[in-house]
């Protein structure tokens, strides 16, 4: 795997992993705090959930990265090795047009939303709603790099 690649893998990685860290920091201080000095930070629960919806669509194209999400293989394991190759190539280009329209209402409800500000933190709610075209993004992104491994793989198989 080329450097660039393991890099970005990292990077993507490792802030999916500090989200998950982050949540459970300020939800383990505020319990702390609230049972054992009676004085919770008011924006913990805030910041624990805006931890977890980024958490949730950058993990999202992990996912995809990966393979892991759920999938119903009664028909693919029935059907050929080239129509298995059809499929994939078919559910990549599905995705890819998901994440363009996760894109497009994502960027849309942060253009529109954007200035509000969160209750408890303070924080712009455009830090929040930037995650849905973050997340787009790294989906496109894993999406396109498993078309091209899929085409090259297809390519490779056909060439004499």
């Amino acid at each position: 795997m080329p450097t660039f690649w393991r890099l970005y893998d990292g990077a993507t990685t490792g802030l999916l992993a500090l989200t998950g860290v982050g949540m459970f920091a300020v939800i383990i201080v505020n319990a702390v705090l609230r049972y054992f000095f009676a004085t919770p930070l008011v924006w913990a629960e805030e910041i624990a959930r805006y931890c977890m919806i980024w958490g949730t669509l950058l993990g999202v194209a992990l996912g995809y990265r990966a393979g892991a999400h759920v999938a119903i293989t009664l028909l693919t394991d029935a059907v050929p090795r080239g129509v298995l190759t059809a499929f994939r190539l078919v559910c990549h280009v599905l995705v890819l047009l998901v994440a363009a329209l996760l894109w497009r209402s994502g960027g849309a409800l942060a253009s529109l939303l954007g200035m509000i500000e969160a209750p408890s933190s303070g924080i712009g709610m455009i830090w929040i709603y930037a995650a849905i075209p973050a997340g787009a993004a790294l989906l496109a992104i894993e999406a396109l790099r498993h078309l091209v491994a899929d085409i090259g793989g297809l390519v490779r198989r056909v060439a004499p």
